[in-house]
C-alpha cells in the first residue's frame, strides 16, 4: 500500500513537472505564423480581427514591427493585446491580398512618422521646444521635452523626434536639409 502510494506521488510529481516545464517552454519560444493560415478583416467597430485557420478567431489584434528600421516590412509580432503575444509573421507579403491590406492599414496607423522636410524654427522656452516644421502631409507645430531624451540619431545622420503626445517624426538625413534647417538642428542638438 505504501509503494503504491508513492508510486502515485511519484507519477503525479512527474506530470506536474512535466506540464511546469511545457509551460515555461511556452512562456519564452516564440511561435512564428504561416501567412496561409492567417486571416484579417475588419470588426463592426472597425478593429483589425485575426483568424488563424481550425484555431482561433482574435477581436482584435495588435501590430508591431520587430525590427522597424532594418526590415520594416519583415517579423511582424501579433498580439491579443499590449502584453500577449499571439505569434511572429516573418513574411506578411504572404498574406492575401485583402489581409495584407489590413495589416498594412494597421501598421500605417502605429507608426505614423511624418518626415520632416524643412523646419522653420525651434524655439525653447522653460525646457520644451517648440519645433515649427514642413513635413510631407504639410506644416506642423509641435512640442519636444528633454531633447536628450525625445531625439535619437540612427547612423549616419537619421533622426527621431518625439513630441509630448508620443507622436514620432523622422529625419532621413539632416545634412540634406536646407541650410536654415540644418542651422536649427545644430543650434539646438
Amino acid at each position: 500500500m505504501q509503494n503504491e502510494n508513492t508510486e502515485e506521488q511519484n507519477m503525479a510529481s512527474n506530470h506536474k513537472s512535466e506540464t511546469t516545464e511545457s509551460h515555461e517552454q511556452d512562456d519564452f519560444t516564440q511561435r512564428f505564423l504561416d501567412a496561409s493560415e492567417l486571416t484579417f478583416t475588419r470588426s463592426q467597430v472597425g478593429t483589425a480581427r485575426l483568424e488563424i485557420r481550425n484555431e482561433v478567431c482574435h477581436l482584435r489584434v495588435i501590430v508591431r514591427r520587430l525590427m522597424p528600421l532594418s526590415h520594416p516590412e519583415q517579423y511582424i509580432s501579433l498580439a491579443a493585446d499590449e502584453d500577449t503575444e499571439i505569434g511572429i509573421l516573418a513574411s506578411p507579403s504572404e498574406l492575401a491580398p485583402e489581409s495584407l491590406q489590413i495589416l498594412n492599414e494597421e501598421l500605417d496607423k502605429r507608426y505614423f512618422t511624418p518626415i520632416i522636410q524643412k523646419i522653420y524654427r525651434v524655439k525653447e522656452q522653460f525646457g520644451i521646444h517648440e519645433w515649427e516644421v514642413e513635413t510631407e502631409r504639410g506644416r506642423a507645430t509641435f512640442l519636444v521635452r528633454g531633447l536628450n531624451q525625445n531625439i535619437k540619431q540612427a547612423p549616419p545622420a537619421r533622426l527621431f523626434v518625439t513630441d509630448v503626445r508620443g507622436n514620432r517624426y523622422d529625419i532621413p538625413d539632416y545634412r540634406e536639409l536646407d541650410a536654415q534647417s540644418f542651422h536649427q538642428i545644430q543650434r539646438h542638438l
